[in-house]
């Protein structure tokens, strides 16, 4: 693309000059501040993908804030591209529907550029929402997930079938005191279908979408009708209801044989449920499409059905609802947005909006005013005990926590602690109103305060335990999570009880343990081994390889001719300086478009190996926008012996204003480099809940030399608003 360097209209694409003005054209990837694009004056890149950009824009006559989507200059030139992408503007003005996102013009100019421009949306991705809840409470499930299927319904009347239906591709938005408004985007691969169908638009047996949320017969390049958006939206509500996605798989063959063969659990034996919302999740996902959910109507209905099981209305859904983002609102309300920042990391894109992924931190000292709206939040709680299920509805305040044998002080209002939520059954971050009161005696807290180590130790220890001993999956999982992150070998023990786990924690378990490096776990990891099925049995032999087990190689070499496996199998014996898995690295990496990150963990392990190909590679990665990109390359080459690509991640940790400090610290933690610390005191403190882990990730893997930390950690323990956060704080304690 060019740009006139003084008027800032775009320019034809072999223009030399402006022809207005006689100026020098610049030659640009993106569209810099001010560019003129027809009426509309280019503010900000908000993000991008494989077909294009997402621009901030202004009408320069209307004073009215856009988003512009436009096509990558290569795709503009091909014909049958740039019908698809005009089949998204159509398809979302056929449908006018307040739930989808509205489309306010188009432009096809002769230099070069094909965009739209549709409404700015502040707020947040339900994928993002979901990252920050993990479960969704149940009203707030019904509110959000009625919105998607009535904009959805709005659209198979048109006769358009989304295709892309994701989290990622719904975004929430506070509007009018409405504080979970839904706006349904990107209907870039729907597909029209009657009379306004645009023909031909697919090639044959093609797959468009993405795969964790398609359907099989999507997935198989079959013929896709509405029932596949039913689908799509029975893997949303299970992710929604358990915190898990029903079908997991590192790599497209492996996901695609889960979605294919593999029956999911059923959502009620992972999380609490009402009996009818588990059956219209069960119907939304049933692999025979003629057993399927027939439509979106009978989705709306299995909705109102749940609705009235639990005996709520609209208006008490909508207390719930207002009840539930109260405190996340007025804290996010206040809370300060960081300015967009450059560096060698940039900004981590976003489809819209520049919100802010911050999980509330409650000012300890301030009130919060009383509300009946928490009435409903309590109602609609005891409502829903169907069956002798109670299902826990959020509330404005965490409910009162009994203190523990022999304390006498009082813990009312305060987030439960690790033991308490999982025998409560609690299994998601929640967030917690101001005022929580002062901790109870024996807390972390207070054996940190009175400096009795081996106190707090087994206070982590019992609490880690109970969550592994649970018989609640999300917090087996929570746990092992917890201690990979720590990293500290004090936690192998509980890690050896989560080998005898379900096998998904048993996958995790072997990976910290491997990450570890303890011989000691050899004899555990090969028990594990033995009483594992094929689909684990490859993680666990490439962490015993890394321990130094060649009995493991046979396992490993055989599982290079495994799509679904030879990117475990070939790093774990790159990482030991074996060489057998190099050709399947080198496919990995011929095969994947670069930056993906299969593709730049193959080429970490080629660059391992000596490959200066590789090293290349990802010495090109460093320039990239893309936080995770540039940070992940800089470490795989410093992993390699780059010290210049060690200092990269060096100066990005200590720059204040970079996007991702913290990422690029964590890195250098990973690398035992102590520099690491110096960004620990802010993350500790930060609102943002990832921020936070990764503040503790490096405290563990640093603890040598973090015990100045240990209060901070110990606070958090006790009493930050995530549950997570308390398990990976409890876990870093247990190397202090």
């Amino acid at each position: 693309m060019r740009v006139c360097t003084a008027c800032k209209r775009l320019l034809p694409a072999d223009a030399d000059r402006c022809p207005s003005d006689g100026a020098a054209a610049q030659v640009v990837d993106t569209l810099p501040r001010d560019t003129r694009l027809g009426a509309y004056r280019i503010d900000r890149l908000l993000g991008e993908g494989g077909m294009g950009f997402v621009y901030e824009a202004t009408h320069e006559v209307l004073n009215r804030r856009s988003a512009i989507k436009m096509l990558r200059p290569e795709l503009a030139r091909q014909p049958q591209v740039v019908t698809r992408f005009l089949n998204e503007a159509r398809a979302v003005n056929l449908i006018d529907h307040p739930n989808i996102v509205n489309v306010y013009d188009y432009g096809d100019h002769q230099h070069g550029s094909v965009y739209f421009v549709m409404e700015f949306l502040e707020g947040e991705t339900l994928d993002e929402l979901m990252r920050r809840r993990q479960v969704l409470p149940v009203p707030v499930l019904l509110h959000v997930f009625g919105q998607i299927a009535r904009a959805l319904a709005a659209a198979h009347a048109r006769q358009i079938v989304h295709r892309d239906l994701k989290p990622a591709n719904v975004f929430v938005v506070a509007r009018e005191g409405h504080p979970c408004f839904v706006k349904l985007l990107d209907f870039g691969v729907a597909q029209l279908r009657g009379s306004g169908a645009v023909q031909g638009l697919t090639l044959a047996g093609a797959v468009l979408g993405t795969p964790q949320y398609m359907s099989p017969e999507q997935i198989s390049g079959g013929v896709v009708d509405a029932r596949s958006d039913v689908w799509s939206l029975g893997v949303m509500l299970y992710r929604a209801a358990t915190g898990q996605a029903p079908f997991k798989g590192e790599e497209f063959a492996e996901l695609a044989d889960k979605i294919l063969h593999h029956t999911p659990r059923p959502a009620d034996e992972i999380a609490p449920l009402p009996p009818a919302l588990s059956q219209l999740i069960t119907r939304c996902l049933e692999r025979n499409i003629a057993e399927r959910c027939p439509s979106i109507a009978e989705v709306i209905a299995g909705l109102e059905r749940t609705k009235q099981a639990c005996q709520l209305d609209d208006d008490a859904i909508r207390a719930a609802v207002i009840a539930d983002s109260g405190a996340a609102g007025d804290i996010a309300a206040a809370a300060p947005r960081d300015r967009t920042r450059d560096s060698i990391g940039g900004s981590v894109p976003r489809y819209q909006g520049a919100a802010d992924r911050r999980a509330p931190w409650p000012d300890a000292g301030a009130a919060r005013p009383r509300s009946r709206l928490g009435a409903y939040v309590a109602i609609a709680a005891i409502a829903c005990a169907l069956g002798g299920v109670a299902y826990a509805v959020r509330e404005r305040r965490a409910p009162p926590i009994e203190p523990r044998a022999g304390s006498t002080g009082s813990a009312a209002g305060k987030p439960p602690t690790i033991g308490e939520a999982v025998s409560r059954g609690v299994g998601t971050p929640t967030a917690l109103p101001a005022g929580r009161g002062t901790s109870p005696v024996g807390s972390i807290v207070e054996l940190i305060a009175a400096g009795d180590t081996a106190a707090w130790h087994r206070r982590a220890e019992q609490d880690l335990r109970d969550a592994i001993h649970s018989d609640r999956l999300q917090q087996q999982g929570f746990a092992v999570d917890a201690l990979a992150l720590a990293h500290v070998p004090a936690g192998a023990p509980l890690l050896y009880l989560a080998l005898q786990g379900a096998p998904e924690v048993r996958v995790k378990a072997a990976r910290a343990l491997g990450e570890l490096g303890l011989p000691d776990a050899a004899p555990r990891l090969r028990d594990a081994l033995a009483a594992s099925g094929d689909k684990i049995r490859v993680e666990i032999a490439a962490s015993l390889y890394r321990l130094g087990d060649k009995d493991a190689r046979a396992i490993l070499l055989r599982a290079t001719d495994d799509p679904a496996a030879r990117l475990t199998a070939a790093l774990a014996m790159a990482e030991s300086g074996d060489d057998a898995g190099r050709a399947a690295l080198a496919d990995i990496v011929a095969a994947d478009p670069p930056g993906r990150d299969a593709w730049r963990r193959a080429a970490g392990g080629l660059a391992k190996l000596g490959d200066d190909h590789a090293r290349t590679l990802l010495e090109g990665e460093l320039a990239q926008p893309d936080a995770t990109r540039s940070i992940g390359a800089a470490e795989l080459l410093a992993r390699a012996g780059d010290a210049r690509a060690r200092e990269q991640l060096a100066r990005v940790a200590a720059d204040r204003d970079a996007s991702a400090p913290g990422m690029a610290a964590a890195a250098l933690a990973r690398l035992g480099d102590p520099r690491a610390l110096g960004w620990v005191a802010g993350g500790l403190a930060s609102r943002d809940v990832d921020e936070r882990m990764l503040a503790l990730a490096i405290c563990g893997r640093l603890a040598a030399t973090a015990a100045s930390h240990t209060r901070a950690i110990g606070k958090l323990a006790a009493d930050d608003p995530d549950l997570r956060v308390r398990m990976t704080a409890e876990a870093v304690l247990l190397g202090l």
